[in-house]
């Protein structure tokens, strides 16, 4: 367990080596960068940045021989047959964001081992160069400093952060119970970065109930929050740091999409999912 350990706090050292890479390529802020090219894994429109940015991550992990494969939003599956580690990855969260040059969107890495467990993270705001780190039972970081979430136990007494448009008028209501008790709310557009939000203290609760959150996006900054104290499941209960221990890592990362609730304790996340009454809107 000591060597597991040690490995993976060594590939996110070395992560860090890649931020500094993908800062350089997100800072140029070109229009070249905006253009449509392609599909991605999950038929969605890739732009210019999203394939840099993955390039330069895919590049980066072809010379670190512990990583065994990995799922990456642009190009799926690429296995490199050997090693130990699934590297899970967004090179680019938040891409609209970055195009409307509001800046907040960030590198998404979650590793994997060959079990299936979540056992590192590395989150990295692309805008202002801020880390966010997790080592599974070592607690979580910013900038190498420790972090905790809050210690609010109801949602009145914090602030919350939405991702995602509800359409319907039952999820309407349901976000509205939780939006009249909160002191203030944000939505942001990037969840990796909202979960770290609650993971360093800065809000209480985080909802995307639009049924399009995708692990790549929030695998790492589940782990992150649930190292800092915090709790993040899918609107059936299940922890999101689990979802890849029920089954085929690729099929569940790759197909299978979810509601993600996340809260700074057991207690708050409770209140959270009573206040929505998830049985009346859950189909």
């Amino acid at each position: 367990m000591t060597n597991n350990v040690e490995e993976v706090q060594g590939i996110i050292n070395e992560c860090k080596k890649l931020g500094y890479a993908l800062k350089q390529v997100a800072c140029l802020n070109q229009k070249s960068l905006f253009e449509t090219q392609e599909v991605n894994a999950y038929g969605e429109k890739s732009l210019t940045i999203d394939l840099v940015l993955e390039e330069l991550c895919l590049n980066f992990f072809k010379d670190i021989p512990s990583v065994r494969e990995i799922i990456s939003e642009e190009s799926g599956y690429i296995d490199f047959k050997r090693g130990d580690f699934t590297i899970i990855m967004d090179p680019l969260d938040g891409t609209k964001n970055f195009t409307m040059g509001l800046s907040y969107y960030a590198c998404s890495l979650a590793i994997l081992n060959r079990q299936g467990e979540v056992c590192g993270a590395y989150v990295l705001n692309l805008a202002n160069g801020h880390e966010y780190t997790a080592v599974k039972g070592e607690g979580a970081f910013r900038n190498g400093n420790a972090i905790h979430t809050s210690n609010q136990s109801s949602i009145g007494d914090g602030d919350g952060i939405f991702v995602g448009l509800v359409k319907s008028e039952q999820e309407l209501q349901a976000m509205k119970k939780i939006i009249v008790e909160l002191k203030s709310y944000r939505a942001m557009g990037c969840a990796a970065l909202d979960l770290c939000c609650v993971a360093n203290g800065s809000a209480s609760v985080f909802v995307d109930i639009s049924n399009t959150a995708k692990l790549i996006d929030v695998l790492a900054a589940a782990l992150i929050l649930e190292e800092a104290g915090g709790w993040v499941t899918t609107e059936n209960g299940i922890s999101i740091t689990r979802l890849t221990m029920n089954g085929n890592i690729r099929d569940i990362t790759l197909n299978q999409k979810f509601w993600t609730l996340g809260a700074t304790n057991v207690l708050l996340h409770r209140d959270l999912v009573e206040k929505l009454e998830l049985k009346k809107i859950v189909k």
